[in-house]
């Protein structure tokens, strides 16, 4: 870390971070990789890059480590809060400080004094897992996801077959070695995209450690529409079980589901049709309930699908 680099930097009007009520000034600071940006917030005021450098200065246990598990010298420098948009589509966590673990405090939230860093999906994924010092005091904070249990193209007449009664049979189901995909709500909803996850029952799910999947080719000449089925039972997940390497069950996640139209270049994601996973021969099926209604499209991506859903009178 480079005090003058960072000074000579930051000469720019960054201010304190305003913030409501009684709630301390907090201190924006980021650093560049070659795969994004990290940014570190710090509670305290700063007036001037002298006081920026003796702000990051008592935070050189952290940057220090940072730097061990990145294998970068990172350059940080004094910047005014991020936007909102740019800092959810971070993975975010919070450093535990060493006399909070030995009086056995574990709840710090993303609201609470002290120091948070946040990471961009594309470094956390490129990066081994933490160890030692940095493992023991990171505590990732919740990030909202999207687990989908399949993904497949589906033709124009069949989309328009969609019934309430009817079912929709999850060919991807059929085979031993099933996984569906996990992803941030704030991750583009593209065929082909996410983490892996084990799905031996939809009822639960696993996080398997293996790195991203990357997206497929929506663009390969077919008029077949790509679609996912949507578990709705996950809602958030530890930030680090969105990174590549971590491994474990992910909790209860039911049989409600619902059917999206994935994104592409030119729309959002849309919701089709919502239901229940039922069995089907060795595999799966989603038993349509409701339909989207065409005038009421969703205003989110992030499991509020059942608000755009009506069910014929």
């Amino acid at each position: 870390m480079s005090a003058e680099a960072m000074i000579s930097s930051s000469r720019r009007a960054a201010q304190p971070t305003a913030v409501d009520g009684d709630a301390p000034p907090r201190t924006w600071f980021e650093a560049s990789t070659g795969a994004g940006s990290v940014r570190l917030r710090i509670t305290g005021a700063v007036r001037h890059a002298a006081d920026a450098a003796i702000v990051l200065h008592r935070c050189s246990e952290l940057i220090d480590a940072l730097e061990d598990w990145t294998a970068t010298p990172l350059a940080w420098r004094w910047i005014g809060s991020p936007l909102p948009s740019a800092a959810e589509s971070n993975a975010v966590a919070v450093w535990r400080f060493a006399e909070d673990l030995a009086a056995g405090g574990d709840d710090s939230d993303a609201d609470e004094p002290g120091w948070r860093v946040e990471l961009p999906w594309t470094l956390l994924r490129a990066l081994p897992a933490p160890e030692g010092t940095l493992a023991q005091r990171l505590r990732w904070l919740p990030v909202s996801v999207i687990l989908t249990a399949a993904q497949t193209r589906i033709t124009a007449d069949e989309l328009d077959s969609l019934e309430p009664g009817g079912a929709d049979i999850l060919p991807e189901t059929l085979g031993a070695d099933w996984r569906g995909l996990l992803r941030g709500c704030d991750e583009p909803a593209r065929p082909g995209l996410g983490m892996p996850v084990a799905l031996c029952s939809p009822p639960a799910a696993r996080r398997v450690a293996a790195r991203a999947c990357q997206e497929l080719d929506a663009a390969d000449g077919s008029d077949d529409a790509w679609c996912e089925v949507r578990l709705d039972g996950l809602r958030t997940v530890a930030a680090d079980r969105l990174a590549g390497w971590y491994e474990g069950d992910l909790g209860e996640i039911g049989t409600r589901a619902s059917l999206w139209r994935c994104a592409t270049d030119l729309q959002p994601p849309l919701p089709l049709a919502a239901g229940t996973l039922m069995p089907w021969a060795d595999g799966w099926a989603l038993s349509v309930e409701a339909i989207c209604e065409p005038a009421r499209p969703s205003a989110g991506s992030c499991g509020d699908a059942p608000a755009a859903f009506a069910v014929p009178a």
